[in-house]
């Protein structure tokens, strides 16, 4: 018999590896559109093996959610990592959201809106303190390297960044049968730049613009 600390790593590894298989059907699917069959049919399980490790759909979600977060988070750190310049770093972040965006099925954040409010509650939190507190430093650090304009009000542009997150969301401002949210934050994010952005900035902006535009 394995020792009790093996099997409990191995129950880890597989509990992580069903959030990550479940991800990928609600991305591709949604989440109120699915059952719990569905669910085990596209992961190859069988149900009971889901019911092992999540109570129901709203827990399986709710740690799908936890998961994507910690994904986005540990991703954008690593940017930070790099030291690179501010728009450089900016334009890198802006990288990693508009990929997880790309393939999202558009019923995915009415599904999470309307039925499950703990998962958005989640999202929300992201954004206000993880995506707030990179908006925050990266003005900050812009405004120390003479390419944002040194007048900003760096605590009003965070929330107004994290405020216009929210917005992307907004089926009434943006039905997704028009406006996909990845083309939403890339118009965003390009005003958003050329705001905070000065002189010296700017030039900074055009150059990276038009090397994205040629590769």
């Amino acid at each position: 018999m394995r020792p009790e600390k093996n099997m409990s790593e191995e129950n880890i590894n597989k509990e992580d590896q069903l959030i990550k298989d479940a991800i990928e059907v609600f991305m591709t699917y949604g989440i109120k559109s699915v059952t719990m069959d569905d669910i085990a049919r596209q992961m190859r399980v069988s149900k009971k093996t889901i019911y092992q490790f999540f109570k129901d759909k709203g827990d399986l979600v709710n740690k799908c959610m936890r998961k994507d977060c910690d994904f986005i988070e540990t991703k954008v750190k690593d940017i930070q990592d790099q030291g690179l310049k501010a728009i450089d770093e900016n334009f890198a972040i802006s990288s990693v959201i508009v990929e997880e965006l790309r393939n999202i099925h558009p019923s995915i954040f009415y599904d999470l809106e309307k039925y499950y409010p703990e998962a958005m509650a989640i999202m929300v939190e992201m954004r206000h303190e993880f995506i707030g507190g990179v908006m925050r430093q990266n003005l900050n650090k812009g405004i120390t390297e003479g390419v944002y304009r040194p007048e900003l009000n760096v605590e009003i542009m965070t929330k107004l960044w994290v405020l216009r997150l929210n917005v992307i969301f907004n089926p009434e401002l943006f039905p997704m049968e028009e406006f996909h949210p990845k083309d939403v934050y890339l118009e965003m994010f390009i005003h958003h730049i050329r705001g905070i952005a000065n002189a010296k900035g700017l030039k900074e902006l055009e150059k990276k613009l038009n090397t994205k535009n040629k590769s």
